[in-house]
């Protein structure tokens, strides 16, 4: 119940700066609860993500302008209740750290960045979880044979790095570097900055299923780390100096968001009844 009082009241006070001379306003000071299944928190840590990711990949491309891109998607079988969630959750985060050493993969690999999605079965109440990847390898990747790692083998190191019965679901594909509407990295960099578990999958009509499916959720995602990069995007991220996209400030997702502490303080309180956020005169 204490933990459903601090979701219920995440970000009911805003606190906004106006500048002076332009009028803009920005946000200042506010409470996140930073549960992981709090919409308003979700939402703020995926503009994070994704602002953040859109820095590293700029800044990859600067330094080594031939390489390219992947996106690959990991999943493995479903599950049925919060224990077993824990369990292949923590599995798949190993089994991915043990498959990026494999030497077919390693030698022509930059770096990766990772983020783990939980979905609802809404027929059988079963959830999978798999992961967003995108890979950045040397342009030698798809030189040869030797290099270059097809679909089917693939699904063969994952089947091997997280020692499985049966063939996993695995989906491989090269990422183009521009469209005319949006770059295809720009569109992975979404897919994997979106919410690691949607509001929709444990908000039903049906409050029974609804707290079954949080306490599975709330037990499948404690202390579990869902985004994560490797090679040259980690040391990248970390010269950046770009704080933690799951547990730091979820205040400033972006430098430019930084208000101007000499600004008027504006406050914004939200209204239940209108469901809506007023200003405070």
């Amino acid at each position: 119940m204490k933990k459903a009082e601090r979701v219920g009241e995440c970000a009911n006070i805003l606190e906004f700066k106006q500048n002076q001379e332009t009028g803009e306003r920005k946000l200042y000071r506010v409470w996140f609860c930073k549960s992981r299944l709090c919409p308003m928190c979700n939402w703020r840590r995926a503009m994070k993500h994704g602002i953040q990711s859109q820095k590293v990949v700029a800044e990859v491309i600067k330094r080594k302008p031939n390489v390219r891109w992947l996106f690959l998607t990991l999943s493995v079988k479903n599950v049925y209740d919060g224990k077993e969630l824990s369990e292949s959750l923590s599995a798949i985060s190993k089994g991915f750290n043990r498959m990026m050493k494999y030497k077919k993969i390693d030698k022509n690999l930059v770096g990766f960045m990772r983020a783990t999605e939980i979905t609802v079965n809404q027929i059988d109440n079963s959830y999978n979880q798999h992961m967003h990847v995108l890979l950045c390898v040397e342009s030698t990747y798809f030189k040869n044979t030797e290099n270059y790692v097809d679909q089917k083998q693939w699904t063969a190191f994952w089947k091997r790095a997280m020692k499985l019965d049966y063939d996993p679901v695995v989906d491989i594909r090269a990422i183009k570097p521009k469209n005319k509407d949006k770059s295809d990295i720009d569109s992975v960099i979404d897919e994997t900055a979106k919410y690691p578990v949607k509001d929709t999958d444990f908000m039903t009509d049906d409050e029974e299923k609804n707290l079954k499916r949080l306490a599975d959720l709330e037990e499948g995602l404690y202390r579990k780390r869902l985004i994560s990069y490797g090679g040259l995007l980690k040391e990248i991220h970390k010269e950046l100096n770009l704080d933690d996209a799951e547990d730091g400030d979820l205040i400033h997702t972006d430098d430019k968001e930084k208000a101007d502490e000499d600004g008027f303080s504006i406050i914004a309180m939200w209204n239940w009844e209108r469901k809506n956020y007023f200003i405070k005169e």
